[in-house]
């Protein structure tokens, strides 16, 4: 059951597994900086935002540059690997006529290139990332509508997935619909049209979950 044509993807958090990743990057940056933080506390931020998670380390532009060094380095930390199921939905939605597109705070190194190496950017039309020039960040609307002017697509026909309020409320604004997927029901309430536990279930929209809970 197919129910929109055009899926505006997420990438840190949806699409891969890539959290584990940039909180230890994070985490160890803020350390050799001497950042008293803790852990736990940084992995709750960036799943919020990398915008939370860098004031809670409150260090500078020069300092961080450290965590990014660190966080494209594939070598450092625990792997980013895509979800288990992410390759399957992509192809399965796009064997029933839907269309993808990546929209991501991350550049194309830490995006693009990951999903080259998992055969996983074949299913995709386009790509916005952190290295296209003049979007607003989430939760701003401006690079979904690029989008959706871009393509020529009908924001009735379109859905962003992902895995935070950020891209939840960034989907409303610019007029699309939203599917939420959070499998820990981190997010209290949102103003998500769908809310899922897992992203199989975007396969088949007679299992999404009506009973959002509004942020408002």
């Amino acid at each position: 059951m197919l129910r929109y044509r055009h899926y505006i993807w997420d990438f840190d958090g949806t699409l891969f597994d890539s959290y584990p990743h940039s909180t230890q990057a994070l985490y160890d940056t803020a350390k050799y900086y001497g950042a008293d933080v803790d852990y736990d506390a940084l992995s709750r931020a960036i799943r919020h935002s990398f915008a939370r998670a860098f004031a809670l380390v409150g260090l500078d532009e020069e300092q961080l540059v450290r965590f990014h060094r660190l966080r494209g380095d594939d070598a450092f930390g625990p792997p980013v690997v895509p979800f288990p199921d992410a390759e399957a939905v992509l192809r399965a939605l796009s064997a029933n006529g839907a269309r993808h597109y990546l929209y991501t705070h991350s550049n194309r190194r830490m995006s693009v290139r990951f999903m080259e190496r998992y055969g996983m950017e074949r299913h995709f039309t386009g790509f916005v990332t952190a290295d296209d020039p003049g979007f607003a960040m989430k939760p701003s609307p401006d690079a979904i509508r690029y989008i959706l002017a871009r393509w020529h697509i009908d924001p009735a026909d379109a859905v962003m997935v992902g895995d935070r309020e950020i891209d939840m409320r960034c989907a409303r604004d610019a007029g699309v619909d939203g599917i939420l997927v959070d499998p820990d029901r981190l997010v209290e309430a949102t103003c998500a049209s769908w809310r899922v536990d897992r992203l199989s279930e975007i396969v088949d929209a007679r299992t999404w979950d009506l009973s959002v809970e509004s942020e408002e």
